[in-house]
């Protein structure tokens, strides 16, 4: 413990000298600093004098270069807005420039819109129209003009230019052509005459009225459109076709009119002959005309048997029953032989059976009158059965026609109408011969059944009066 001691002290007295020695260094350190401090600062004050001289220097050189300066940035500011000004023009004339560029190429395309508008639509339709509204005379001249043009419009090689110019051209002479017309118009050309003999002539065409006359002068007449291109001639007599012919020889003259424009013509030509009109019906026609061939002669028959009939005077009766009551059978019975059929047949039997009983006498007039009636009523059947079965026949063929048609539909087509005109001619012909012969059938029937059922009433009323009148001249 005392070394630990001893080592303790010499440790302290170690530790006791190191400050001095230390403290001797730093005060020597700090004079050498001092000198060194002291020689920065100098050198520091110099080189800050020289660079405030420096300084000074460079605002004077920098105040003496400024004006130069602040005048040639005033000059390039100017400069920089005249060339902003130059810009802003340049802009607007570039700006205005592409809106008129905009608006020109917005009135091209109007322009052009336009022109296709006349080429393509109001042009060809004008044209159209035209073509449709010519005469069949007009057809071999102004019409192959038209033909040309639409050809010409399907040439590649032709400029849009090209072909508005021809269109222009074609229309200007369809107006001539059409201010020539109400003045009248005489022109070259060819018809056709109701027996396909092709004549040629000249044509007169005022307005939508046409003539035609013959280089020949054998004929001339109105000239009617047809299916072909060639003019239907319809003859004249011979006083209107000698009008037509001074006009076409001096030009002037008086024309005779049509105020159908031949329509009148057309539907009478195109009106059929009995048997042209009951050939189209089909084979349906055959018993039907058979069936109107019976009606007729039954109903002929029974018209003649029906309404020949005539009955008794009213006295007749009475003067036959008095004969009765005096006991002269003989006298009534010759009396009863005088009066016509089928009256005479009833009052002969019953003047015969007069001396038996009354209701002897009423079952020999009620027996005659059965014998009678079946005698007036004979055939009406016929009639009745005709008058039922026509339309049905009619219809039967409407039936038959109607597949004929669609069995024609199914080979042509129902583009042309053409081949489809046999099967509905047979389907509306049968129609109309079955009801042609079914409604005067049926009136016949019921006339002649009215015609014997007046006069079995007659019979009745004839045979009552006299069971009623021998009735009373027999004893009770």
């Amino acid at each position: 413990m005392n070394g630990s001691i001893n080592t303790f002290k010499r440790g302290l007295k170690h530790r006791a000298t190191f400050p001095v020695v230390a403290l001797a260094l730093l005060l020597g350190s700090l004079s050498a600093s001092a000198q060194t401090l002291e020689q920065i600062t100098q050198a520091r004050e110099a080189k800050l004098e020289a660079s405030l001289q420096e300084l000074h220097a460079l605002r004077e050189s920098i105040q003496a270069e400024r004006l130069p300066l602040t005048r040639d940035l005033n000059a390039t500011h100017a400069k920089a807005d005249e060339l902003e000004d130059e810009v802003a023009r340049v802009r607007r004339l570039k700006d205005s420039q592409s809106v008129e560029l905009e608006t020109l190429r917005e009135r091209v395309t109007g322009r052009q819109r336009e022109v296709d508008y006349v080429t393509r639509t109001l042009m060809p339709r004008y044209l159209a129209n035209y073509e449709a509204a010519l005469s069949v005379g007009e057809l071999e001249t102004v019409g192959e003009s038209i033909r040309e043009y639409n050809l010409y419009l399907e040439n590649a090689d032709a400029s849009e230019a090209d072909k508005l110019a021809a269109g222009l051209t074609l229309m200007a002479d369809s107006l001539q052509q059409l201010e020539s017309l109400l003045g009248g118009q005489i022109y070259a050309g060819n018809a056709l005459t109701p027996e396909g003999t092709l004549l040629a002539g000249d044509f007169v065409q005022v307005g939508p009225l046409l003539y035609f006359g013959a280089s020949d002068q054998s004929t001339a007449g109105f000239a009617l459109a047809s299916r072909s291109e060639r003019a239907d001639l319809h003859p004249l007599e011979d006083e209107a076709a000698g009008e037509i012919f001074t006009v076409l020889s001096s030009g002037s003259g008086q024309l005779p009119v049509d105020p159908t424009l031949g329509d009148a013509l057309a539907v009478e030509q195109a009106k059929d002959s009995i048997p042209e009109h009951l050939v189209k019906g089909g084979v349906w026609v055959y018993p039907i005309l058979a069936f109107a061939l019976v009606a007729t002669v039954v109903s002929i028959f029974k018209a003649l048997q029906v309404f020949s009939v005539r009955h008794p005077q009213p006295l007749v009766i009475h003067d036959i029953i008095k004969h009765l009551r005096a006991g002269e059978k003989p006298a009534a019975l010759e009396l009863a032989k005088a009066q016509p059929q089928p009256t005479r047949e009833m009052l002969v039997m019953a003047v015969e059976h007069a001396d038996e009983s009354t209701e002897m006498v009423e079952e020999v007039m009620y027996e005659a009158m059965l014998t009678t009636q079946p005698k007036l009523e004979r055939f009406l059947n016929v009639i009745a059965v005709t008058a039922a079965a026509a339309p049905l026949l009619g219809l039967l063929g409407t039936v038959t026609g109607i597949i004929k048609t669609f069995r024609l539909m199914t080979v042509f087509g129902a583009g042309d109408p053409k081949p489809l005109i046999s099967g509905i001619s047979e389907a509306l012909i049968t129609t109309e011969l079955g009801l042609i012969l079914a409604i005067p059938a049926l009136v016949m029937h019921a006339m002649l059944s009215r015609k014997v059922a007046g006069i079995m009433a007659r019979l009745e009323k004839t045979a009552v009066t006299f069971v009623n009148g021998l009735s009373r001249s027999k004893p009770e």
